[in-house]
């Protein structure tokens, strides 16, 4: 195995000793060799994935290995891949894909091009139709790489353009285009006063049908001796009106049931607060609530017991059998909050609830041997060397395996933790 420990290096200089020039040459030097280091890090990339991104590491793509193995974005991940496909050949089964910027690669090995110049040589040479011939590509790839050299990423990609108009100056095939599909968005905002809102965005028919079904529930109520005439605005009757909706909706026997059960809100609170109205209560889905709250939910809702441990665990909901049981889902759901996994944000309604000892290994259905997982993550466990266990306080924690933490140190998911 290869050490990750850094190796013994001097002590870096005293950089208020230096002058002006000496400074400037240290950081363009190690801008050279930062750049350097990464090309090597894109030819490692290419030679996995030639091997086997699963045979070599039991992720599914390198992408997601990156995310975990150097703790970046997933579109910081994506884009050092797709630069390493570009600029190494590589072999995809019994093939061998030449890279799309051998040149460009040789000028990033010597330091002399980073990741923003990189980016749009690639994208100009991977815009070419193949009608362009072979001796075209690599001339225009060298006079994008002699411009990068001195030229920022805009100049380049300004010269990029001009390369592409000129070597397909017809452009692609204009095609009739089709109707787009419509495009649903929603996102829920949580305001620091603990007000929520609602980003949407949706076709003209979606809109429509949405007012169609709203205008009649935010009519202003008649006048009346007792509450006189209605003084709320057109948004707060829509508002009201889109919460009747949402009551309504969750009444519907057709609305698709989560693990088996109906449409259910949890409300998690102690016994004392529930009797006192004094305190905090957590809010399936949305999070933290005043006591007071939870009352006045639980006079309309059905109220689901959940016996909680001294640090908050759940203990004591279903029976031994193959597949965790509502209750079980509904107890993993409060004690992970969704997958448990490091630095995973999906909720429990997209996860699995995996035994930590196999089912096959005699592993049984209770709640200190399941752990919630999403699919990337469930298939991750199975095939991977991460492991998975439940800590003496009753919590999931994940083991790395020594590629990534030599030392093997345990983690834990702190996006959704339920606790305190």
């Amino acid at each position: 195995m290869i050490s990750t420990d850094s190796p013994d290096t001097a002590a870096p200089p005293e950089w208020w000793r230096c002058e002006k020039d000496a400074l400037l040459l240290a950081y363009v030097a190690r801008e050279r060799e930062k750049r350097r280091l990464e090309a090597e890090q894109g030819q490692i990339l290419a030679e996995i994935e030639s091997r086997g991104v699963k045979e070599v590491t039991g992720y599914a793509t390198l992408p997601g290995m990156l995310v975990d193995w150097v703790q970046i974005k997933h579109s910081e991940a994506k884009a050092r891949v797709d630069r390493a496909r570009a600029l190494n050949p590589r072999q995809d089964g019994g093939t061998r894909i030449p890279a799309l910027a051998p040149h460009a690669a040789v000028a990033a090995l010597n330091g002399d091009l980073g990741a923003a110049q990189l980016d749009p040589i690639i994208a100009a040479l991977g815009a070419l139709p193949p009608t362009v011939s072979a001796e075209d590509r690599e001339a225009g790839e060298e006079i994008l790489i002699n411009l990068a050299r001195t030229a920022g990423p805009r100049q380049i990609s300004h010269a990029a353009k001009n390369l592409r108009d000129r070597l397909d100056p017809d452009g692609r095939e204009p095609k009739d285009p089709d109707p787009a599909e419509p495009r649903h968005e929603l996102g829920f905002v949580s305001h620091r006063d603990g007000t929520h809102g609602i980003k949407i965005k949706t076709d003209a028919e979606t809109i429509a049908r949405l007012k169609a079904v709203l205008d009649p529930l935010a009519k202003p109520r008649p006048a009346s001796e007792e509450e006189g005439r209605d003084t709320r605005s057109q948004w707060e009757r829509l508002g009201d009106a889109f919460a009747t909706l949402v009551r309504i909706g969750m009444s519907n026997p057709k609305i698709p049931s989560q693990a088996g059960d109906s449409v259910h809100v949890v409300v998690t609170v102690g016994l004392d607060e529930l009797k006192t109205g004094i305190g905090r209560a957590c809010l399936d889905l949305v999070g933290d609530i005043s006591a007071t709250e939870a009352r006045l939910l639980a006079c309309d809702c059905k109220v689901i017991p959940v016996t909680l441990g001294s640090h908050g665990e759940p203990l004591d909901v279903g029976r031994a059998q193959r597949l965790a049981t509502p209750a079980q889902r509904r107890a993993l759901a409060i004690r992970d909050g969704g997958c448990a996994f490091p630095g995973c944000d999906a909720p429990p309604q997209q996860c699995t609830a995996h035994h930590i000892v196999f089912w096959a290994h005699h592993g049984e259905t209770r709640i200190d041997n399941l752990v919630l997982l999403c699919g990337k993550h469930h298939r991750l466990i199975h095939n991977s060397d991460w492991e998975v266990r439940i800590a003496s306080d009753g919590y999931p924690e994940f083991i790395p395996p020594a590629f990534i933490d030599p030392a093997r140190t345990p983690r834990r998911n702190t996006l959704h933790s339920t606790r305190t």
